[in-house]
Formats: structure tokens, sequence, C-alpha cells
């Protein structure tokens, strides 16, 4: 089953977004190796191929102390969006023996209004 979790981020803000565990279907954490990869990918929509931004594993990708997967949006990844609804999802594709893609998480970001664009010093 595929978790939903939806969120509304200031345009420019640092944001981070809710910590996660990779699971196996028992709920076992599965420790992820060189043939794993996680994407987070942000899209206008569904439907089309081209990605807003996307952030892979020690590239925006994360693994905390904690033993939990942490994505920050940081001020530069929605600087430039518009004040819209995105679709998001978080997906694990491994490589070996054979390719096997899975969906995590997935969801929407609405991306809202700021007031202070850039502080001046």
């Amino acid at each position: 089953m595929i978790k939903t979790v939806d969120y509304e981020i200031r345009r420019g803000d640092t944001y981070q977004l809710k910590k996660f565990r990779v699971l196996d279907s028992n709920g076992n954490v599965i420790n992820i190796t060189d043939d794993v990869q996680l994407y987070f990918t942000l899209k206008t929509d569904s439907n089309t191929s081209n990605f807003v931004l996307q952030k892979t594993l020690n590239n925006g990708i994360e693994l905390g102390e904690d033993g939990y997967y942490h994505i920050t949006m940081e001020p530069d990844d929605t600087n430039n969006l518009n004040y819209q609804d995105y679709v998001y999802d978080i997906q694990l594709k491994a490589t070996n023996p054979k390719v096997y893609v899975k969906t995590l998480i997935e969801g929407t970001i609405t991306i809202t209004s700021e007031v202070t664009w850039e502080v001046n010093e």
C-alpha cells in the first residue's frame, strides 16, 4: 500500500518533509545497498515525463543518525516555482538481481505565496 502525504510549503522557505524508513512487507527495515536508489520527484502533473525537481539518495535524500531518511526542501528548490499544486513521489529502484521499482510515498505539494522574497543585508 502506498502512503499518501500532502504538504503546503511557502515558496522560498526551508522545509523538512516527513521522515521515512524503507520497510519490507513484514515491516523490517531494508538496508539500502549500492544497487538500490531512492528518488524524490516533483512534477506539475503525473502525466508529464518532465520533472521540476528530483533528489536522490545522498543528493538531497539523507539517511539520518535516527535511522530515517530525510528530505529537506531548500529555498533554491522552490524559489522559482509557481504558486500551485505539484505532485510528487518517493520511489525505490533496485537493479540487482533484477529491476524492481516500488513507490513508497506519493502526494501533493502546494507552493503558497511568500511575503519576503529576499533578505537584504
